[in-house]
């Protein structure tokens, strides 16, 4: 594949990509656009302009779930997809117990209108497990404070009312799943619930991982994509990686 597509997460920017830039910006074309909105129809555009079967697409939390219910929608196939800390529903419902607390999310909304920055901080320092701590100041500084409070609710509304559950069965391809096990945003039960619904998918849990394995873990995860670009996926879809890091079995 000649381009590695890189969507971001809520209230993060591109910058957040910045290990897989270094690892792989010499060899593929890398594009990692900031999302100014969370709307399938703004993302289906974007990538309308793309050659997707070229294409690896790596989509993180809220930026993977938009990125699934678009390419289900215009029924794209690209030529890889991976999905990071991606939760099919991000709040907990009665049928899906999976989910955060729903007034959560809404204090996160209500406290925007005051201090955003600090929310921001707040939600940054939650994406590290513990024993990631001494990731703390980078992370924080790949998320926007000048973001606009209106994008960062818009986001937040997605992930109060978004069900992804009716879409799963229209994405097509093999997916990859990378989820870290000490996840605090989308719990490891999110993701085996992907893993069970989406044909054809492979699940990779980093162990001492959380929200954002791709920086606190990114010899691990670029070795995923690197397999994945060389077109490491084979019959059954999985990627061969060191055997500390086997694929999930079903």
């Amino acid at each position: 594949m000649k381009n590695l597509v890189l969507l971001h997460g809520w209230g993060a920017d591109s910058r957040v990509w910045q290990r897989q830039v270094a690892a792989f910006g010499k060899r593929v074309q890398i594009l990692a656009p900031t999302i100014d909105s969370w709307e399938p129809v703004w993302l289906a555009a974007w990538l309308r302009r793309l050659p997707l079967a070229e294409c690896l697409l790596v989509g993180w939390s809220l930026g993977g779930m938009l990125l699934l219910q678009t390419l289900a929608e215009v029924t794209a196939r690209p030529g890889g997809l991976v999905l990071v800390g991606v939760s099919p529903v991000f709040c907990r419902r009665p049928d899906y117990p999976w989910g955060q607390p729903a007034a959560g999310v809404r204090a996160m909304r209500r406290a925007l209108k005051d201090n955003h920055p600090e929310v921001l901080k707040g939600f940054a320092h939650r994406c590290l497990a513990s024993g990631e701590e001494v990731f703390r100041e980078k992370v924080a500084a790949f998320f926007r404070p000048a973001d606009s409070p209106e994008n960062l609710t818009a986001g937040l509304d997605y992930l109060l009312h978004q069900d992804l559950r009716p879409y799963l069965d229209r994405v097509s391809g093999k997916p990859v799943i990378i989820q870290g096990e000490q996840d605090n945003i989308v719990a490891v039960g999110q993701a085996q619930f992907l893993y069970r619904q989406l044909p054809d998918s492979r699940l990779y849990l980093l162990p001492g991982a959380g929200h954002l394995p791709f920086l606190t873990q990114a010899a691990a995860f670029n070795e995923i994509l690197e397999d994945i670009l060389r077109g490491g996926l084979g019959e059954r879809g999985s990627p061969t990686l060191p055997s500390n890091y086997p694929p999930t079995p079903r």
